[in-house]
């Protein structure tokens, strides 16, 4: 088992002012060693002390790191007179975020520093090779900061490695030195500069080292991140640590929610493997659960029989292999949930002067938004535009706000509140693209001005360091790429404190100290799929690995160490807590046995326990610090926070749903009619004759020889292939395994197919099965499937209907009770809920109260377009039936109860597709529905003596409501 580094840390003080005092210290010449070695004594710092220049400050994602270093060139230069600064970053993105923040914090530093003659920086970035930015920063005497990524000096060839074509007349580099400077290189080093490195784990190789070699002055790495490299300079000499837990403490980061966006059919979906466990989805009585399934284990009717890195092995060989593209519904549901959420805060963030952001991350192919049919594009646009268009409609069209959304279309009338940055849209010729990279890359203050339409930013490249906005408070991802990123690191680009107009944080400090209102403007919204298991746990992990607290696991002797360093108690009390509190009372618990050495954890009921004990207040102070307990405030799963509501039927609609509900709701089951001998011959020469007319071709193995043309590489027509060589194969078939594949994939008794495969001649045999016995099996199973499901249909009959009236019927286990009132529970009518705000023309006779919910766009449109008729009493979602069928349980969506002339109950029961024709349903839901018939036409013959008439309607796409009616 590997164990983490025991670590702690202290944080009492402005980092300012602890880099400060560590150079006060070293100009006074004490030794650097001793200067490091008592600052990490009196903060506690348990990191290595190393006889290196550098001094490390580590900062969390999102906490101002760059903000920090600016100030930290003025305090330095204020104090000490350094005037030549280099800050080394890692790549463009993070340049031209640093060419960016240097701009935009001008004024306020004016200000900061105004009775200060240095209170501005000359910023020089070098890019392109413009050595030009280099000559000057040398030539300068003003307080100056030169920016430049490593790549610029740490190879022989680069400019600014090569001879100098000509002096520089710089006094200063001649300090200490007689000879001439031979490379721009050696003049930066010869000014003797403090280098700042951005994201220090980024500044590794032996490249990088050797030329970085001779800036002897001190250099700071500031980061999130540090090397961890066996030969790479780990975090060390620390002057200030500010960790993640400790960011979410001190309220310098947003607060997470993450949304999960379910999509899941009933049977079981394989979401990820993780450990030799299998992650599984299911939709159980309308409620996703997720299931850890081991060896032996059943998945979808089969057993588990192996577990692999990414696949299951299940007890018929069928491979199932986890998948984590997302469908388009899944697309769909995602974007539509966080353009909600976006609108959601819009408004209100918008009267507070602050406008809010949302980022979308998408996969590698950036052809779902740039290309030719743009998918996740399209989708967007027409979720938006319908989600606005809603708002808009409700809004005061003098407010603000109105005025605001006003903007989102140009003079084309093309919506521009969205944009994208991709790898490959640097020297993009398309103008817009062009001018929407520039906004989002360079132009932080345009994208954060009400003036600008941009509120939505697609990408890949921005899960990488160097791009984050303050004001981005919703971020989806549209992939399950990435898992090698942490998640941490996925959110982090939306991890910073917002501003407003004027550039103003918003602040714990600046909003009066008062913490709901802190919390409510600084809240992050993310918004992953299903198949993303554990997104919320894996942040709190992070989150705690990357805090410098005690591991999660520890040894005996770690633990007593830290409690040592931590509360300065004698040994006496250490090994009385250690035993007597901790271990005595179980609040550690022992994990697992590794090499001979106990390895512990914390209990669940570690804070329980505490509180029983009635310690001395530092000892509980002193074993609550141990831990960090309050990690699940900081990151919250939105379903925890908003569950979904209960569904609760109307009092007034109540008995006529009760009796419609017992009278369709039977414990019903189907009988097959036994087939004789003549018709079960019958039945086997019809699957023959159809399997007999299968005209399977050979399997083809193709060689193909491909030519990479030298002088052409880039180039269209680089490479060239030929094809040298085709061979038809044939392949020998195992008939035994062949047979019971065929009745594993169709349910069918193995004697049954081995009486088909008998009939079948052996020239089919022989020809057909041994070019493709795969393409073989598929096609003999549908064809089987095909003729068995006619039969069924043919010969099937439902029976079990209880006799006598529905009046004495139980009410069933599906309804519920709470103070005297009938409820369902949340999903037992669909797997989404939305809240009924406005009314709809049908609301009056819909069953429930407050909530609609619903399985599909179409239904939704059904429950509120629908209009409404005299002749309709109630009509509402039904719960889950579940018809038994051959083909597996079968539920129908809706339930009217219909005024009748004659006297007679009328319930009307609905099948609802939106497919255009009844032609596009799949052939499974077709044959569920036929057996449905088959159900409801049993009940009405059962009713038909008690003034009881169900009727059971498939209603297609646009099917008039009327028309079922009136038929």
């Amino acid at each position: 088992m590997k164990q983490r580094a025991i670590r702690t840390f202290s944080l009492d003080s402005d980092p300012f002012l602890l880099i400060l005092g560590l150079f006060k210290s070293l100009r006074q010449k004490e030794n650097f060693g001793e200067v490091l070695t008592a600052h990490h004594k009196k903060h506690q710092y348990h990191f290595p002390v190393q006889d290196t220049k550098n001094i490390d400050i580590m900062m969390e994602t999102g906490t101002g790191k760059t903000f920090t270093f600016i100030k930290t060139i003025f305090e330095l230069s204020k104090n000490f007179g350094y005037k030549k600064f280099i800050v080394l970053i890692p790549s463009v993105p993070i340049r031209e975020g640093t060419k960016t923040n240097l701009e935009d914090t001008k004024e306020y530093f004016k200000s900061l520093y105004a009775n200060e003659r240095e209170k501005e920086i000359e910023a020089f970035v070098y890019e392109g090779g413009n050595v030009s930015a280099i000559r000057q920063f040398i030539g300068t005497s003003h307080l100056s900061v030169l920016v430049m990524t490593p790549s610029s000096f740490s190879h022989k060839d680069n400019i600014l490695n090569r001879p100098l074509e000509r002096e520089l007349n710089a006094p200063e580099l001649f300090v200490n030195h007689q000879e001439t400077p031979k490379t721009y290189l050696e003049c930066l080093k010869r000014l003797n500069p403090i280098v700042i490195m951005d994201e220090p784990h980024r500044f590794e190789g032996n490249a990088f080292k050797t030329y970085f070699e001779g800036f002897d002055n001190y250099y700071l790495r500031f980061g999130a991140t540090f090397p961890k490299k066996k030969d790479s300079l780990p975090l060390s000499n620390v002057a200030y640590v500010l960790d993640s837990i400790s960011s979410f403490r001190q309220n310098l980061v947003k607060k997470i929610v993450v949304y999960t966006q379910d999509v899941t059919e009933n049977s079981d979906t394989l979401i990820g493997i993780d450990n030799k466990k299998a992650m599984v989805s299911t939709l159980t009585n309308g409620i996703i659960v997720r299931r850890e399934l081991g060896v032996g284990s059943v998945f979808n009717g089969k057993s588990i029989k192996k577990i692999n890195r990414d696949t299951l092995v299940l007890a018929d060989d069928t491979i199932e292999k986890v998948d984590y593209s997302l469908s388009d519904e899944s697309l769909r549901a995602m974007i539509r949930e966080t353009i909600k959420i976006h609108f959601d805060k819009e408004k209100a963030l918008f009267e507070q002067g602050i406008k809010a952001l949302t980022l979308f991350f998408m996969g590698s192919d950036t052809s779902l938004f740039r290309g030719e049919s743009p998918k996740i594009k399209t989708i967007f646009e027409e979720e938006y535009q319908t989600q606005r268009n809603a708002i808009a409609n409700q809004l005061d069209k003098k407010s603000n706000y109105y005025q605001y959304l006003q903007n989102d279309f140009d003079s084309d009338n093309t919506l521009q509140v969205h944009k994208g940055y991709f790898s490959g849209d640097n020297g993009n010729a398309d103008e817009k693209v062009k001018a929407g990279v520039d906004e989002i890359l360079k132009d932080k203050k345009k994208l954060l001005s009400f003036e600008s339409p941009t509120r939505f930013i697609f990408s890949i490249w921005a899960l990488q360091e160097g791009w984050d906005n303050p004001n981005v408070f919703t971020l989806c991802k549209l992939s399950n790429q990435g898992s090698e990123i942490s998640k941490l690191q996925q959110i982090g680009r939306g991890l910073r404190i917002c501003v407003n107009q004027n550039l103003q944080r918003q602040t714990l400090k600046y909003l009066n100290d008062n913490q709901e209102t802190f919390w409510k403007i600084n809240n992050l919204d993310a918004v992953v799929s299903s198949k993303e298991h554990g997104f919320v746990e894996a942040i709190q992990n992070e989150i705690l690995n990357n805090s410098f607290l005690i591991s999660e696991t520890f040894t005996e002797q770690e633990l007593i160490k830290v409690l040592k360093e931590k509360s300065g108690f004698d040994d006496d009390t250490i090994v009385a807590l250690v035993d007597d509190v901790l271990k005595g009372k179980n609040m550690i618990v022992r994990k697992a046995l590794v090499d001979g050495q106990k390895i512990y954890e914390k209990s669940p009921e570690f804070s329980t326990i505490l509180k029983e004990q009635n310690l001395p207040e530092e000892q509980v102070k002193a074993l609550e610090s141990l831990f960090a307990t309050d990690a699940h405030k900081y990151i919250q799963d939105a379903k925890k926070i908003n569950p979904k509501k209960k569904v609760y039927v109307k009092a007034t609609h109540l008995q006529e749903f009760q009796k419609l509900w017992d009278a369709i709701n039977k414990n019903a089951f189907y009988v097959l009619d036994s087939l004789n001998e003549e018709q079960e011959k019958q039945l086997i020469q019809n699957i023959k004759k159809e399997i007999e007319a299968l005209n399977i071709e050979a399997i083809l193995l193709q060689t193909t020889r491909a030519e990479l043309n030298v002088n052409k590489i880039g180039e269209q027509g680089a490479i060239m292939e030929t094809l040298t060589n085709t061979v038809s194969h044939k392949s020998k078939v195992d008939y035994l395994e062949l047979v019971r594949t065929l009745s594993n994939n169709t349910k069918t008794p193995l004697s049954f197919v081995v009486k088909i495969f008998n009939a079948l001649s052996d020239d089919f045999k022989a020809k057909m099965l041994c070019n493709n016995p795969e393409q073989a099996q598929r096609e003999i199973s549908e064809i089987i499937k095909k003729k068995l499901i006619a039969m069924l249909k043919a010969n099937i009959k439902y029976e079990g209907i209880s006799t006598g009236s529905i009046s004495g019927t139980v009410l069933p286990n599906v309804f519920k009770t709470e103070n005297g009132i009938k409820y369902l529970e949340a999903g037992s009518t669909g797997k989404f809920q939305k809240d009924i705000v406005n009314g709809f023309s049908l609301k009056t006779k819909w069953i429930f109260e407050d909530v609609i919910e619903y399985d599909s766009d179409f239904e939704l449109e059904i429950v509120e377009q629908d209009p409404d008729m005299e002749s309709i009493q109630i009509f509402g979602k039904l719960p889950r039936l579940k018809i038994k069928t051959p083909l597996g349980d079968y539920n129908p969506d809706f339930c009217y109860a219909i005024k009748s002339t004659n006297g007679n109950q009328v319930f009307l029961v609905v099948e609802a597709k939106g497919y255009q024709t009844s032609t596009e349903i799949p052939e499974d839901e077709k044959v569920k529905i036929d057996f449905a018939k088959k159900y409801f036409e049993a009940l009405s013959e059962h009713y038909k003596d008690q003034n009881i008439e169900i009727s059971f309607k498939e209603r297609i796409n646009k099917t008039q409501l009327a028309a079922l009616i009136k038929s």
